[in-house]
């Protein structure tokens, strides 16, 4: 699934903002998990300007913000619903403290992360 930036919701303040470091209006993003509430819908992108010389850090941004520019789903997707939070993402990502031990650079995690990264990549 790829989107493109229609406009930028600040994370922090849920304002819309003319620009945001993290991401750009009009480029398209693959998306590599989707969750959403009652109230909700968060989309994970990879970080703008990967640099493979570091770990990446991907960003949760406002569904709002985007307009669906290919509808491919990755078929390494699983939906899970979790106390009325329904998340679609590889299920490895999904496990309880998956993105904790990757932002803190656990070894397992970061690899289950870039292998999985690459999947969704490819069938973007």
């Amino acid at each position: 699934m790829i989107v493109r930036c229609d406009q930028i919701i600040s994370p922090t303040s849920g304002e819309i903002v003319p620009d945001h470091p993290g991401i750009r209006i009009g480029e398209e993003y693959p998306v590599l998990e989707i969750t959403t509430t009652a109230d909700r819908s968060l989309l994970r992108l990879p970080e703008h300007g990967y640099n493979r010389g570091r770990r990446e850090s991907p960003g949760l941004w406002d569904a709002a913000m985007f307009t669906v520019v290919v509808d491919r789903v990755p078929n390494c997707w699983v939906a899970q619903l979790d106390d009325g939070r329904l998340t679609l993402a590889p299920p490895e990502w999904q496990r309880l403290g998956f993105w904790e031990e990757y932002f803190d650079d656990v070894p397992r995690a970061v690899a289950e992360y870039d292998r999985l990264r690459a999947k969704i990549l490819a069938q973007a």
